[in-house]
């Protein structure tokens, strides 16, 4: 019984202790930065150093607020200006109206419009559309009195008109025709109504 329980506690010894190589190798190799060694810092354009590191450094203390260098220009650098450097001239694709801007004169003035012929009357062979209705037919015009009414006398109830043509004069009496115009209607003290053959009594 005692030589079983010491050959169990060894072989337990023995995997207890590959467990803890496996372990201890698992922490190394999963170890942040564990895996591989930085780069060996040198002098610029040393082989191992980045190219334009210099530059970057620069440009970090361009950033920080250092002060950039100035160019100088020398005079024989500067261009010569002449009257054609100040011509405006048209961007490309633009279309040139022609006008100066810069001329204080009225620009020609475009023609106006021709203005479009009427259209021809009802009646002109080229008329093309319904014709207009006729006119009204026009009112007949009764004709013109050619006597006076000089007075009258005889019953009040029935008076006699006494009316005056040239040098003729007349007796007539109300509903008598005058001269196959005329129609006396009626007879009053000072005035008589007369109305026209072959018109209303309005």
């Amino acid at each position: 019984m005692a030589i079983r329980t010491a050959v169990g506690s060894r072989k337990q010894a023995v995997l207890l202790g590959v467990l803890g190589i496996v372990l201890v190798l698992a922490v190394v190799k999963w170890r942040p930065g564990g895996g591989a060694s930085p780069p060996a810092a040198g002098p610029p354009g040393a082989p191992g150093s980045r190219p334009g590191a210099q530059a970057a450094l620069e440009e970090t203390g361009s950033a920080r607020g250092a002060r950039p260098r100035v160019r100088e220009v020398s005079p024989d650098e500067v261009p010569i200006l002449s009257p054609e450097d100040f011509v405006i001239r048209p961007a490309k694709g633009s279309a040139d109206s022609g006008r100066d801007l810069f001329d204080l004169r009225e620009p020609t003035k475009r023609p106006p419009p021709t203005p479009a012929p009427p259209p021809p009357p009802p009646g002109d062979t080229r008329f093309v559309g319904p014709l207009p209705p006729p006119p009204p037919s026009p009112t007949p015009k009764p004709p013109d009195v050619t006597f006076k009414f000089v007075g009258t006398f005889g019953p009040k109830g029935h008076p006699i008109a006494v009316i005056q043509q040239g040098d003729l004069v007349y007796n007539v009496r109300a509903g008598d025709v005058l001269f196959d115009k005329f129609v006396l209607r009626s007879v009053g003290y000072e005035s008589i109504e007369v109305g026209f053959v072959g018109f209303a009594d309005t």
